[in-house]
């Protein structure tokens, strides 16, 4: 099998820090990357969590979960992960600073292409980089949106 790597990226108007910490809970990506059904971080151990996307294309639904260790965040710069089990993937979202108001970020997703997959795995790249970009989209409009708990 054949690793693949996509990249997509995104000026954002919001101050690096706000990006970083929306990006940081995990559990909220579902909002805006809509193929992910649910992201949970396990509670007895929170370097661990559970991925499940859900999504048709190619005229199949497609169905995969994976186990991820959340590596160590570098605060404002960097959140990476990589799978355990399950779907082989590992990514990264980098956080570029554009001034105070306003920060670039890039989104990596390396994976491997499914058996399922393999014969259309040429039209998996460019799919693949329109739906994180779609979902990168959705981030910059939700990260606009965020309010931290003020408690």
């Amino acid at each position: 099998m054949e690793w693949q790597d996509c990249t997509v990226k995104m000026e954002i108007d919001v101050p690096i820090s706000v990006a970083y910490n929306c990006y940081l809970d995990r559990e909220a990506i579902p909002r805006w990357m809509p193929f992910l059904s649910s992201v949970k971080i396990l509670e007895d151990k929170p370097d661990l969590s559970r991925w499940s996307l859900k999504y048709k294309a190619f005229g199949q639904d497609l169905e995969f979960s994976w186990l991820a260790r959340n590596m160590q965040p570098i605060p404002n710069q960097k959140i990476h992960w990589r799978s355990l089990e399950g779907l082989p993937n590992r990514g990264a979202v980098r956080f570029f600073p554009k001034g105070s108001s306003s920060c670039l970020v890039e989104l990596t997703v390396s994976y491997e292409v499914p058996q399922l997959l393999s014969p259309v795995a040429s039209a998996l790249q460019p799919f693949l980089q329109n739906l994180l970009g779609r979902g990168l989209e959705r981030f910059a409009n939700y990260a606009k949106a965020y309010q931290p708990d003020s408690a």
